[in-house]
């Protein structure tokens, strides 16, 4: 029986005038995404991901709405980090291939955690190092308006001319008064206090690739800002004006206003991005998460303690995207404990259900369209056990899952191996014959293994837990 679904219109917050707002695409029934994605110079950090995870729950909401969406998330190889990494790895080689070759490893790597996090995978992942030409032609016209110069053979924006007829600051609430009069930034990342012209071309240096740059006639090897990368691949893909504009809120400045600066003046269009989304910072015992502090984790030092990536992300759906998200250990623990009991419930109904009652899945979408409140949908699947059973609840909980994405469907299948349902029917057959030493051996041997047998109304049912560290238990 298909599901009759009756939209509402999504509501979310917009950084740019921060309010939460009536979401209303510029192209009827589509949608167009802008994510911020990796620097490729290192594993990505759980608090990175935490941006791309809310980046998806966002796409899966918008289709879960009935659009159409085209979800764009580039892929930074060049900048001050990529560049500097590089050459410590391999020492004296300033070739374009020996960036593109260290870069590559870890693209891939960011790559594998997209998909062991049940992460979509977005329709374009360009790359900065294939763009450059686009950033050139906005980089030309930037200077052909006046919004930018050379000064010793790099290029800058100038903020003072921007200001002249767009409001630099709206999206960090800068005040003008800080703005450095003459003054160059060169770094691609810097503090809110430098409000300075930032540079949009960078000269070539010693030991560093390099791109020719024809500019008047000369030319002006260097390589680009970073905040030009996203300028160019957003309007190659999505074109100018776009929907929503994703990433972390440490994004906001100065990258974020950046962008939005050189886009608005290359484009002349004044607003180039109609939403922006911002999720809030991840801390680690409350604290910011560094190297220094020995806090600094990967998905990796997660799988290596046990836990199943997908408890991760149940961890970040527990907290609404812009509220701070503290993580421990012991949290993680009870993320974990949380999935195996969704899962295990999932399995009794799949394998006791029934009828073919459908469900109404209004309330998913009242939940999920009230600014993205995972929080509140994670509560409403978890009340509604008690209300629903047989097939409505299996329906329930895999509905919700298209926009939670824990990939409950896809485990559902995995779970029913022919050995698990082979020792299942051995079990049920030992217990009707009244031998309990043998179905109780069989038990036994099998929780030894990492699963739990549950004696349910169709029989027994055998599911492998998750644990993720010590002590943790499936209720």
């Amino acid at each position: 029986m298909a599901l009759e679904i009756q939209k509402n219109k999504m509501k979310l917050f917009n950084s740019l005038g921060k309010k939460t707002e009536t979401f209303v695409p510029l192209a009827d029934k589509k949608a167009g995404v802008y994510t911020c994605g990796p620097t490729v110079y290192d594993y990505a950090h759980i608090g990175n991901l935490r941006a791309y995870i809310f980046a998806d729950i966002l796409v899966r909401a918008l289709k879960y709405e009935g659009l159409e969406t085209k979800w764009v998330m580039n892929i930074t190889d060049v900048d001050d980090k990529t560049i500097a990494r590089s050459r410590e790895q391999f020492p004296g080689d300033t070739s374009h291939e020996a960036l593109k070759k260290f870069t590559a490893l870890y693209e891939q790597n960011f790559r594998d955690d997209l998909e062991r996090l049940n992460i979509s995978r977005p329709d374009f992942t360009p790359r900065a190092t294939e763009t450059i030409p686009e950033m050139q032609q906005l980089i030309l016209r930037l200077i052909e308006e006046g919004y930018a110069y050379e000064k010793d053979g790099s290029v800058y924006f100038s903020i003072k001319k921007y200001s002249e007829k767009y409001a630099y600051g709206q999206l960090a609430d800068l005040d003008l008064a800080q703005i450095k009069a003459g003054a160059t930034v060169s770094s691609d990342q810097y503090e809110k206090e430098e409000v300075s012209d930032f540079v949009v071309w960078k000269a070539a240096k010693e030991n560093e690739p390099s791109w020719d740059f024809e500019i008047g006639g000369k030319n002006y090897p260097g390589r680009p800002g970073w905040h030009i990368e996203c300028s160019a691949m957003s309007q190659k893909y999505l074109g100018i004006p776009f929907d929503i504009h994703t990433g972390g809120i440490d994004l906001k400045f100065p990258h974020h206003e950046n962008e939005l600066a050189q886009t608005a003046a290359g484009c002349d269009c004044g607003q180039p991005v109609k939403y922006w989304a911002h999720n809030e910072h991840l801390l680690v015992d409350n604290k910011k998460m560094s190297k220094s502090l020995g806090n600094f984790y990967t998905l990796r030092d997660l799988e290596e303690k046990g836990f199943d990536p997908l408890a991760f992300r149940f961890l970040c759906l527990q907290t609404h995207y812009r509220s701070k998200m503290n993580f421990t250990w012991d949290s993680l623990r009870t993320a974990q404990n949380g999935l195996n009991n969704l899962r295990h419930r999932l399995a009794i109904l799949a394998r006791t259900a029934s009828d073919t009652t459908a469900i109404e899945p209004a309330q998913i979408e009242k939940i999920i369209g009230d600014d993205l409140d995972t929080p509140e949908l994670m509560a409403f699947l978890a009340e509604a056990k008690d209300l629903s059973a047989g097939r409505q609840g299996l329906n329930l909980i895999l509905e919700t899952d298209k926009i939670l994405g824990l990939n409950l469907e896809s485990w559902l299948k995995e779970e029913k191996s022919p050995e698990i349902r082979q020792a299942e029917k051995e079990i049920d057959e030992a217990r009707k014959k009244g031998d309990y030493a043998a179905s109780d051996k069989m038990r036994k041997e099998w929780e030894n293994k990492g699963y739990s047998v549950v004696n349910a109304s169709g029989g027994t049912i055998i599911i492998k837990n998750d644990l993720g560290g010590e002590n943790n238990k499936l209720n």
